[in-house]
Formats: C-alpha cells, structure tokens, sequence
C-alpha cells in the first residue's frame, strides 16, 4: 500500500481505513485534488510511517476498533518526528462522533450525509487555517 512521496509540494494525506474499497475511493478522491495520499491500517506502525511521510493530514475511520483508535490518535497527538497532522475523523454514529471530540479529532465529516466529494476542500481549508494560526492542534479530553 505505501506510495513514496514524489515531491515535498504535495500535500501528504495518510488515510486510516479498514475497508479496502472505502480506502481505494478515498485515495483517489484526494489524488485526484493534487494530494499525495496513501492508505494505512493501524497494525502498520503509525510512528515509522508519519515519520517517513510527515503527513500534514490524517483521514481517520471512526468504526475502526476503539483500542487501535487510541492507539492512532495517541501517536498523532505525541507527534515525536513530524508535525502534528490536521485530523479528519469520519464517523456515522453518535459515539463515534462522541470518540473523534474526545480523542482530538480537529474536525468530524458525518458519512452519509456530508459530501465526500467535499473532503479535499475541508482538507485544504483546515490546513490554511492551521497555517493562518487559527486552528490549534485540539488536546485530547481521554487519556490515550
């Protein structure tokens, strides 16, 4: 699944998907908006793959299993070797929403309802933001 980083110019996307096909469709949508993205699952190691592809955001699957979740968003959070990536969680139900707020989920995209089609631009909106100073990196409420 690892795609090596052609040019520091693109935006590096990291999506954290169990679903093969989900995860596909994800990686092209960015692709197709000029992202460098790459798809991963949380049993890679998290810390070695941000440290190679300083990714500037993660794309994160809220249904994956809490424990792998905690892992994830605890490696991001630390951020020891590259920057703290913008994290998108995408969730469906309530408690995962609940679960992304809590665990620092700078932004939360409602499946099913939200767009897809629309996560490049929040990508890059949240990214100028956080360039622009005003979107903090959000601390974590629950220990991870």
């Amino acid at each position: 699944m690892a795609i090596a980083r052609d040019s520091d110019s693109a935006t590096a996307v990291v999506i954290f998907e169990n679903d093969p096909r989900q995860a596909t469709a994800y990686q092209e949508l960015f692709t197709g908006a000029a992202f460098d993205a790459q798809t991963a699952l949380p049993n890679q190691d998290v810390q070695q793959l941000c440290e190679r592809l300083k990714p500037q955001v993660i794309l994160f699957d809220m249904a994956i299993w809490e424990a792998d979740t905690a892992y994830v968003f605890g490696v991001l959070n630390g951020a020891l070797g590259f920057e703290r990536p913008v994290i998108i969680a995408l969730a469906t139900l309530p408690h995962q929403v609940r679960r992304a707020k809590r665990f620092g989920a700078d932004n939360v995209w409602i499946r099913g309802v939200d767009d897809a089609a629309g996560l490049p631009q929040l990508a890059g909106d949240l990214l100028q933001q956080r360039r622009d100073g005003k979107l903090k990196p959000r601390a974590p409420s629950t220990p991870l």
